[in-house]
């Protein structure tokens, strides 16, 4: 039997029934409210904060995104509805994505197999999508070299194997790219061609990392391996088309393989998601007289066992791809969109944290100068209006008066972020000597004569420690609510993290089972 006749018969054998897998799809639905109610239940509270303040404002930004978050989520699924669609029609068929740019042969490649199976007596049905509808069609995918693919194409090689011709993610169009990247997540193993003029291009494989970072396994193919030679038919010199030499070819996939092993590791993949590339030419294949030697020559016989090896890590994943396909939903739609946004709304808010931190470190000695510096200049007006009567009470009473509105005024303005309780003033220890030695009296029948100079160096301190005694009161609540928000934020970003743990456990038990 030739190599060709036992591939299509190992496909036709092939039993990509998918498990049960209903647990752990249980246990990810669990998970995804959980989240839900972990996000809502740490949410930061602005305890304290002025809700106008920059501050507060941060805090009520990163609870908004995290809520705009939770809403986006079943819109996320909904989008992945065509992909699963996909998916669980062809349930008991692999199904592998021929990824490449517009000009790496992927339709030729397709309608090669396509006839290679109808020969061996084998059903073979080309279909399109379009609107999410699947659509027959007659004949095989169109070739030529600018971008044909206008749609998202495949082909059913007889009742076990699927092959997804897509537009190209480089594609010029843009509903093309996105058509591919939405239908990337039906797949269960990925072929990847280029042609043999720019082989293996490996920022290509970029556009694939998210289906490698799913352990689908890759296979690079070199297509179109073959060279323009002179020849003499007829006595005329004629330009004819052969295959590339086993050793050019050679030279070729080994430097392919060289590049996407150093892609890999810089994305931290293990190299045994990459299988050994092969070059192959469907031109020379078809142009053979001898077909058996022309499939050999044209590299078709290496795809048949490169193809085959990689359909048993293809019918692995394909067995557990109900609950795959929830766990890549969660992973890039929720997790990953709510731990940047997280990210970088933790960032904002701890910038914040910390411009307020530097403000209350000198807070006190501002709050207490700035007092002192506006009651000062009230206290003739004050001492004058009492002078007569020489109450030192009253005198007590209007100068708390002053010291307290002048430093709710100031507090206002230097801690603008923080919601505060404007504490009492404190008892001012006005010196015994204000009511006899400062007033004095100047005559029978005239006014007390004030010494302003003793005054002034008997009040100054008086007036300086009431400010500073309000003054640390005040930072004290504003550091304490700092310090509630900090922790808050760290309570957010833990009980994220414990779930993220959370899912890597479930990750591990789906992998294992």
């Amino acid at each position: 039997m030739s190599v060709e006749s036992t591939f299509i018969k190992a496909v036709a054998q092939l039993n990509p029934a998918s498990q049960d897998r209903q647990p752990a799809i249980a246990r990810m639905e669990q998970w995804l409210a959980d989240l839900g109610q972990t996000t809502v239940a740490q949410s930061l509270s602005g305890t304290a904060l002025v809700e106008q303040g920059t501050l507060a404002q941060s805090a009520q930004q990163l609870n908004q995104q995290l809520q705009a978050q939770r809403e986006a989520w079943a819109a996320s699924w909904s989008a992945l509805a065509p992909a699963q669609e996909l998916a669980d029609r062809f349930r008991d068929r692999i199904m592998l994505l021929v990824f490449g740019s517009f000009n790496a042969g992927k339709s030729s490649l397709c309608n090669f197999l396509a006839d290679r199976f109808r020969r061996q007596g084998h059903s073979v049905d080309f279909f399109r999508l379009a609107d999410g509808q699947m659509q027959p069609m007659p004949e095989g995918f169109q070739e030529g070299a600018t971008e044909t693919t206008v749609a998202l194409q495949g082909v059913c090689l007889g009742e076990k194997l699927v092959l997804l011709d897509t537009p190209g993610l480089h594609s010029a169009n843009a509903h093309n790219a996105a058509l591919t990247q939405q239908f990337l997540e039906s797949t269960d193993a990925l072929l990847w061609l280029s042609s043999s003029s720019a082989p293996g291009q490996v920022q290509e494989l970029g556009d694939l990392l998210v289906e490698l970072r799913r352990n689908k396994p890759l296979l690079p193919v070199i297509t179109r391996s073959d060279r323009i030679e002179e020849d003499e038919i007829d006595n005329e010199i004629v330009k004819v088309l052969c295959n590339k030499t086993a050793d050019n070819r050679q030279l070729q996939e080994e430097d392919v393989m060289t590049r996407a092993a150093q892609a890999l590791n810089h994305w931290g993949l293990s190299r045994d998601l990459l299988k050994p590339a092969l070059s192959l030419s469907v031109h020379m294949a078809r142009s053979q007289q001898d077909e058996d030697q022309g499939l050999e020559q044209a590299g078709f016989e290496r795809l048949y066992l490169a193809v085959q090896n990689l359909l048993t890590p293809a019918l692995a994943y394909k067995q557990r791809k109900p609950a795959e396909l929830q766990l890549h939903h969660i992973e890039e739609a929720i997790l990953s969109p709510l731990m940047q946004t997280l990210e970088q709304g933790a960032a904002q808010l701890r910038q914040r944290i910390e411009e307020q931190t530097v403000v209350l470190q000198g807070a006190v000695q501002v709050l207490t100068e700035g007092t002192w510096r506006r009651v000062v200049p009230q206290l003739p007006e004050v001492l004058e209006k009492h002078a007569a009567q020489q109450d030192v009470a009253a005198v007590r009473t209007e100068l708390g008066q002053n010291i307290g509105k002048a430093f709710a005024d100031l507090s206002q303005t230097v801690l603008v972020n923080f919601q505060l309780t404007q504490p009492d003033v404190p008892t001012l220890n006005l010196p015994a000597h204000i009511g006899y030695e400062v007033f004095q009296e100047q005559g029978e029948g005239q006014a007390p004569l004030i010494d302003y100079n003793r005054l002034y160096m008997s009040l100054n301190d008086v007036v300086m420690n009431g400010a500073q005694e309000l003054a640390e009161q005040v930072v004290e609540q504003a550091e304490q609510s700092l310090e509630q928000l900090k922790q808050e934020l760290i309570g957010l970003e833990n009980a994220v993290a414990d779930q993220a743990q959370a899912l890597e456990a479930i990750k591990r038990q789906l992998h294992a089972a």
